[in-house]
């Protein structure tokens, strides 16, 4: 991401490692030496990556792992400040979160749908495309659509395929970055405009394992909301695969949810 959004950062930590040995960062406002941190869980230095990643990896695995524990008390999913801090001023300080994290259960699941087209499509977003790309959370399934657990993607750009379908593009951090993850869900990387690097799906299958994204929180126009039946069919697909068993949260549940983020 900080070679899409900021390159001149990225060789600042290059720099810092390559001379120093370490890597500083802050987190709202408080200086993180990874010198001066515990191992975290890279036990070395990735033998199959860039040598960028190879240099910087280690350090910052320990201060990614160091800013969740300073958020760990808090009643929510600390990537909800953990990305802005540690990606950059480019990350949306809005943030949604489809499900209730003490409890894990669905937390408003048609509403988050709803937010992701205002914040992502095109045609309910004013035509505003994605500027600088954005980290995102999916809950990750298996070929049967099975929940496996949280993964970490970022969201690269939206637009339209040869066949005019809208899609999101994305960057998934493990190896070709094509999976089955079940229920119709098949990644693609390439035939559907992928660039080099790039995976895709078509932009409702991809809400559909979708639990975590930010956006601006500022808009100059009303953004509109998908009809209805758009916003049941994705949350069916959520519901029978990666939330299956999970209710959804009640009202007072959601109160208390959004009475706890940060104003």
């Amino acid at each position: 991401m900080w070679a899409h959004n900021d390159p001149d950062y990225l060789l600042h930590l290059v720099a810092q490692a390559a001379r120093f040995d370490t890597v500083m960062m802050h987190f709202e406002g408080r200086a993180i030496n990874a010198a001066d941190l515990p191992a975290g869980l890279a036990l070395g230095a990735p033998l199959d990556a860039d040598p960028v990643s190879v240099a910087l990896v280690p350090h910052l695995d320990r201060i990614y792992a160091e800013m969740g524990r300073l958020c760990a008390a808090r009643n929510n999913d600390p990537h909800i400040w953990i990305n802005p801090e540690f990606h950059g001023w480019w990350v949306g300080r809005a943030c949604a979160v489809a499900v209730d994290v003490p409890t894990g259960a669905l937390a408003g699941i048609e509403d988050f749908i709803a937010r992701f087209h205002a914040a992502y499509h095109p045609e309910y977003n004013g035509g505003e495309p994605v500027i600088h790309p954005q980290p995102a959370g999916i809950a990750a399934t298996d070929a049967a659509g099975r929940f496996v657990g949280w993964h970490a993607i970022t969201i690269l750009r939206v637009a339209r395929d040869h066949e005019d379908e809208m899609r999101v593009y994305f960057y998934n951090p493990n190896n070709d970055s094509g999976q089955d993850w079940g229920d119709g869900a098949v990644v693609s990387t390439h035939g559907f405009g992928e660039r080099f690097g790039e995976a895709s799906l078509p932009f409702g299958t991809f809400a559909s394992r979708l639990y975590l994204f930010h956006e601006s929180g500022m808009r100059l126009t009303m953004a509109s909301r998908p009809p209805r039946d758009v916003l049941e069919r994705i949350a069916l697909h959520v519901r029978r695969t990666w939330a299956a068993g999970r209710d959804e949260i009640s009202g007072e549940a959601i109160s208390r949810l959004a009475a706890t983020e940060p104003s």
